[in-house]
């Protein structure tokens, strides 16, 4: 009978560990987070995957025009700048002399910038439209409790109790 017990208990335990492994693998490793940078309290959260994409959109202060900024999280978990769309060069409009740069839509778009960031922050102003997009979600950062907020976008890496657990 015991023999019988053993390896009936292994290969269970095998196979549980498995299945452990690939769930592991096939969920969210990292939050995607925006806070009150003063204070630290959560406003925003979603689980995020390697690769996936998100983007703030808002109106320039001095140009008036539209500007788009794109974001991935890279294979190592830290946020990278990816793309910066805008309709003029300005003072204090963003540049960067990496990556491509070609025009699309009226947009001179920067592409393939890879920069890593920590974090983001930024001060939403109530004066003009700014969003912030993730998967088919559009929070409006220009509205309650964002605006005139100092906030910040960042990562954080999930526990594996919190991968197995996440909302997808």
């Amino acid at each position: 009978m015991k023999k019988i017990i053993v390896p009936t208990s292994i290969g269970i335990l095998f196979f549980t560990g498995l299945w452990m492994y690939f769930l592991v693998q096939s969920s969210p490793s990292h939050m995607l987070i925006i806070e009150e940078r003063n204070s630290g309290n959560t406003l925003w959260q979603k689980p995020i995957n390697e690769d996936e994409w998100f983007r703030h959109e808002y109106i320039h202060s001095v140009e008036k025009s539209k500007v788009i900024e794109k974001f991935k999280l890279g294979p190592d978990g830290q946020m990278l700048a990816m793309e910066s769309w805008t309709r003029s060069f300005g003072a204090g409009l963003p540049f960067e002399h990496k990556g491509e740069v070609e025009r699309v839509d009226g947009y001179y778009v920067i592409r393939n910038i890879q920069d890593p960031l920590d974090e983001l922050t930024m001060l939403p102003s109530h004066l003009q439209l700014h969003t912030f997009h993730f998967q088919e979600e559009e929070v409006i950062l220009s509205e309650e409790p964002f605006r005139r907020n100092l906030i910040t976008i960042k990562t954080s890496p999930l526990t594996m109790f919190e991968r197995l657990t996440a909302d997808q």
